[in-house]
């Protein structure tokens, strides 16, 4: 999950707990699926004939938090299904990673398993706290690999309304925007753009990715399999008009 300014790295896909894996050509176009369990589904939902072989192209994160709710049964349970790493919700800053890298620690130690072999990715700049946090997330943990935003998650803390076809994006978002990408490329790491729920034909989100891609994005979020497949439409359009301008 290395930073990638081309915005070449594959996408990550986000799903309920308890959802069924998706078909095989959409599992080789993501990086990462994120299985969301901070909705009251039962984490014991992904099951072991969900984990991946080792040899998959694609990783198996569970979203939990924020940080101050995460129970050490929540992280046992992790552990031992397998899983690649977490996603934290609602992350404010360094102190919130450094938590939840302590409580890895011990979760791995009492599975007895290889420390640090959970990875985090954080949600940032979804809450006014890490906006304005003046604290550098470089060397908050080697855990870390990357930071997704999501402009609906900062709309719904902050108060203030989503970018349409009327309006532009408030100042908060694009502020925030900014700041996820700036602490990103601060601290080494992947930054990930949330793609709109209702992004639902290629040509919405073709102009998303590039908007991504311009603003600094290392690559982008989908929030169900159908976007999946506008995603690599939108990249094979792309390439071939490129091409077809050379």
């Amino acid at each position: 999950m290395s930073v990638n300014r081309q915005q070449t790295m594959k996408p990550l896909l986000y799903l309920p707990a308890s959802a069924p894996l998706p078909e095989a050509d959409i599992l080789r176009a993501v990086q990462a699926i994120v299985f969301d369990a901070t909705g009251g589904d039962d984490m014991r939902d992904m099951a072991s004939d969900t984990r991946p072989a080792r040899t998959a192209s694609w990783l198996r994160f569970v979203r939990i938090g924020p940080v101050e709710n995460i129970t050490e049964a929540d992280l046992d349970r992790i552990v031992a299904s397998g899983i690649d790493g977490v996603v934290l919700t609602e992350c404010r800053g360094p102190a919130d990673i450094q938590k939840l890298d302590v409580l890895l620690r011990v979760a791995e130690a009492i599975a007895g398993g290889p420390a640090g072999s959970l990875a985090i990715l954080a949600e940032y700049a979804t809450t006014p706290q890490s906006v304005l946090s003046p604290h550098s997330l470089k060397g908050a943990s080697p855990r870390l690999k990357g930071l997704i935003f999501s402009a609906a998650l900062l709309a719904e803390s902050a108060g203030c309304a989503l970018p349409s076809e009327e309006m532009d994006a408030a100042p908060v978002i694009v502020a925030s925007r900014a700041a996820v990408v700036l602490r990103a490329s601060e601290a080494g790491i992947a930054a990930y753009d949330m793609l709109p729920v209702d992004a639902d034909d290629e040509a919405t989100v073709r102009r998303y990715c590039a908007t991504s891609a311009r603003d600094g994005f290392s690559a982008v979020v989908a929030q169900s399999p159908q976007q999946i497949v506008l995603i690599d439409a939108a990249s094979l359009s792309s390439q071939t008009s490129a091409d077809g301008n050379r």
